[in-house]
């Protein structure tokens, strides 16, 4: 006598079994309709035909996911070689993990390595590699497009109080990755695009003007300086000369100590010299202004000759 609830019991079992496909999961609940001797011979006969043709397809599919001259294609090809059942299943429950961990681990790795990621991100996903757990590392990378994305827009936001240029750089870039994750297709294509190149570029245009509007400054107030008046020593004397028009004739007086030179002209006058010294160079003055000086000169002369002779 058959124990009808005990074929039951393991088909429920074989029901509930994960990873199977659709074939499998709809043999099996067909079987539930049948006798207890229906659901036996299923148990004991069909069901292993069934466990292999799913074995082949999910094999199928990983070696196609996988593809040509990867690792596991090569391994899935070598199985379907040998045509066995066990050969599947090796490949299945003992090639397939370890050759997904290994390629994890690289992908990982890869994730560590990015240049764009900020150091905590990269600590943490460092942390979960060293710890070195296959079904860890696979739930991580399973987000860590996700975790990715983040960072990325929480550095272009921290950027943002750099200046105007990498402001406005930044927001364009947080623009474009909003459209993207509105249309559920959210590559960071812009954020890196910031991260990588237009952050430094912007930060350049922030510092030329800033630049600029120093040298402007600057500008002004030599300008400010060049504009101011001549001033005295400390003897109280007059360092520039003084210069009156009346009418067409222009007088011009240079005074320097105790002695004071006179004269007229339309050119550069003595004035010019008392006021750059005695090292001022001949091509400064003009001929004019030579003329100007001879002639105070020669009265000068005239006029001790005669309280000499009076």
């Amino acid at each position: 006598m058959l124990d009808e609830a005990a074929l039951r019991a393991r088909l429920a079992a074989a029901l509930a079994e994960p990873g199977h496909y659709d074939h499998y999961y709809k043999a099996v609940k067909k079987a539930e309709a049948g006798t207890a001797e229906q659901i036996q011979h299923f148990l004991d006969v069909e069901l292993t035909t069934v466990v292999r043709d799913d074995n082949n397809v999910k094999a199928a599919q990983i070696m196609s996911a996988a593809g040509p001259d990867t690792p596991i294609w090569e391994a899935a090809q070598k199985a379907f070689d040998d045509g066995s059942p066990e050969a599947i299943e090796h490949f299945l429950h003992v090639t397939v993990p370890d050759l997904t961990n290994s390629d994890n681990r690289v992908k990982l790795s890869q994730f560590i390595a990015d240049p764009l990621i900020s150091a905590g991100l990269r600590a943490e996903a460092l942390a979960v590699l060293e710890r070195g757990d296959s079904a860890e590392i696979a739930a991580y990378l399973g987000k860590s497009h996700g975790l990715m994305m983040d960072d990325y827009r929480i550095q272009t936001l921290r950027s943002m109080s750099f200046g105007p240029e990498v402001r406005k750089a930044a927001n364009a870039a947080l623009d474009a990755d909003f459209i993207e994750s509105v249309n559920g297709d959210r590559t960071g294509t812009a954020l890196r695009a910031f991260l990588s190149k237009g952050l430094a570029e912007a930060q350049a245009r922030d510092r030329a003007a800033a630049e600029q509007a120093e040298q402007a400054e600057q500008g002004g107030k030599g300008a400010e300086q060049g504009t101011e008046q001549p001033s005295k020593d400390g003897s109280g004397v007059t360092q520039a000369g003084l210069t009156a028009t009346t009418g067409s004739t222009t007088t011009t007086t240079a005074t320097t100590g105790s002695t004071t030179a006179t004269g007229t002209g339309t050119g550069a006058t003595a004035a010019q010299l008392a006021s750059t010294g005695t090292d001022a160079p001949v091509r400064s003055l003009t001929v004019g202004g030579a003329a100007a000086i001879a002639l105070g000169a020669g009265a000068l002369v005239v006029a001790r000759r005669r309280s000499r002779e009076s």
